[in-house]
């Protein structure tokens, strides 16, 4: 079933590269800046906003798995916030279980002190829920079966399907650019097909 919709929506959305009209551009696909993210030092979730083109252009369309999401983003609300998002460019159709399960086992890292270097880079950043990563490689005994990289991405309430525009599950489609620096957005639930909008909604 999961091949079917990633596949699906990979055919929506149209194979790289692609070229989205300006009007698309200006009006759907327009990410403002956060204020925030000009507070001295700039945030480095900076890097995604300068690559949001290229992303549009070349990204490949994958399942990714929330591994943390800022709070706001489960309930209705008009706050875009920043996430962290696990895939695999290797294994697009990866699965749901097998994802889940990844992503818990880094979530579990949170708040710990591994003595292998990688893994406490990990837990240092889910634990500091400030600092931003862009393809960090996920420890090969957490996913034995599929390279997967984590990456800190921007979920844009507009692109979420509606009526709420909140989060309602771990795993949706997403837009992984697949050269560094590796920036992630959810796509656009415009692009989604009407199996997926209902899955995620049920």
């Amino acid at each position: 079933m999961f091949r079917e919709m990633i596949a699906e929506c990979a055919a929506n959305f149209g194979p790289p590269p692609r070229r989205i009209s300006l009007w698309d551009r200006l009006t759907y696909w327009r990410v403002p800046r956060p204020e925030w993210i000009y507070r001295e030092p700039i945030d480095d979730l900076e890097t995604l906003f300068l690559k949001l083109a290229e992303l549009r252009r070349d990204g490949r369309v994958v399942w990714g798995h929330f591994v943390q999401a800022n709070s706001l983003l489960f309930s209705p609300g008009d706050w875009d916030c920043p996430a962290e998002v696990v895939y695999s460019h290797d294994h697009p159709d990866i699965g749901l279980e097998e994802l889940n399960d990844i992503a818990s086992k880094l979530f579990a890292l949170k708040g710990s002190i591994p003595t292998d270097p990688l893994m406490k880079a990990i837990a240092d950043h889910l634990t500091n829920e400030m600092t931003r990563v862009f393809g960090l490689q996920v420890p090969p005994a957490f996913s034995p079966h599929a390279r997967c990289l984590m990456t800190t991405t921007y979920v844009v309430r507009k692109h979420l399907p509606g009526p709420d525009h909140c989060l309602r599950k771990p795993l949706l489609p997403i837009l992984a650019l697949p050269d560094p620096p590796h920036v992630v957005l959810p796509l656009p639930s415009r692009y989604w097909p009407k199996s997926v909008r209902e899955w995620w909604r049920s």
